[in-house]
């Protein structure tokens, strides 16, 4: 089964991400999408609060038995922001099932600071063995060996972050 193609639909990653967020009922728009800093903007308005963050949609790339994701420096400014890196991984019945790393852009920072990663030509680019990323759903927490994908593991599909942000003026 060649699973390369269902890594080259990151124009889709965006689109399902804003609905998912529609679904969730979190108001966002699309002014920058695809220019590669900011793919759309959340809003809260909560008790008279208004408030906006950026979202970052990464489609995750396989490479030579990994995944790769690609994020522009400039995304980690002075906004609050959320990073979500969709990637795919096979189920027993050998179809390919879509998962997200939904993560605040400040705990991204601290994960990437921790794992001593730099940046190239102003961008970070985050590469995880695609064997641990199989494992991500397993009961077992001792088979992933990547401190990377141990890092990630409490954020894989976690879209209640955003929402709580959304619903919460508190957080």
């Amino acid at each position: 089964m060649n699973t390369d193609v269902f890594f080259e639909t990151g124009g889709l990653d965006e689109l399902d991400t804003q609905i998912k967020l529609f679904e969730l009922g979190v108001e966002s728009f699309s002014p920058y999408a695809s220019t590669g800093k900011v793919d759309m903007i959340i809003r809260s308005d909560k008790n008279q609060n208004v408030r906006y963050a950026d979202i970052k949609v990464c489609s995750g790339r396989k490479e030579n038995q990994k995944i790769e994701w690609k994020l522009e420096v400039s995304f980690f400014m002075n906004n609050e922001g959320f990073l979500i890196l969709s990637f795919r991984i096979p189920t027993e019945d050998e179809s390919l099932e879509k998962h997200h790393f939904i993560i605040t852009s400040d705990k991204f920072l601290e994960i990437m600071k921790k794992a001593k990663v730099v940046s190239e030509e102003n961008y970070w680019v985050l590469s995880v063995p695609y064997s641990e990323l199989q494992l991500i759903n397993s009961l077992k927490r001792t088979s992933i060996k990547s401190r990377m994908v141990k890092s990630l593991r409490p954020f894989i599909d976690k879209w209640e972050i955003i929402s709580d942000w959304a619903h919460n003026p508190e957080i």
